[in-house]
């Protein structure tokens, strides 16, 4: 059981040193926490500074160094596709958030929350923007 819990802390940390840098945008409102940097692999097209391309029926590993502003025992994330007159929630996904990060969070120190976000083969094909809260 050791090796394979070596095997995939070894597995992620090179999942993650290899995923391309984004170009995201905040979203507007209260701050609770400084983004610093997101990740996302595959994601090739960051190279060129235009938004990924993912295929359903695939997983995009994502990851979020950040800072919080705040101090907490737990932590809940949601991901939802950005409409302009509503907002489309990822369906099944894990929104327990300490699974993927530190916990309890302190504040004004930087760590970094990694996800394996799975596109689902049922979810329509089109251009989405994503937001992650």
């Amino acid at each position: 059981m050791k090796y394979f819990q070596t095997v995939a802390i070894v597995a992620l940390c090179l999942n993650v040193a290899w995923a391309e840098v984004v170009n995201f945008k905040k979203c507007p409102g209260e701050e609770k926490c400084t983004i610093h940097e997101v990740s996302i692999s595959p994601c090739p097209e960051a190279a060129e500074g235009v938004a990924c391309t993912v295929y359903r029926g695939t997983n995009v590993s994502i990851s979020f160094d950040f800072t919080p502003e705040f101090a907490a025992n737990e932590l809940t994330a949601d991901v939802s596709w950005t409409q302009p007159n509503f907002d489309l929630p990822f369906v099944g996904m894990d929104t327990a958030a300490c699974k993927s990060t530190k916990c309890p969070t302190v504040s004004g120190t930087r760590q970094t929350y990694a996800y394996d976000l799975p596109i689902k083969k049922s979810y329509p094909p089109k251009h989405y923007d994503v937001k992650w809260k």
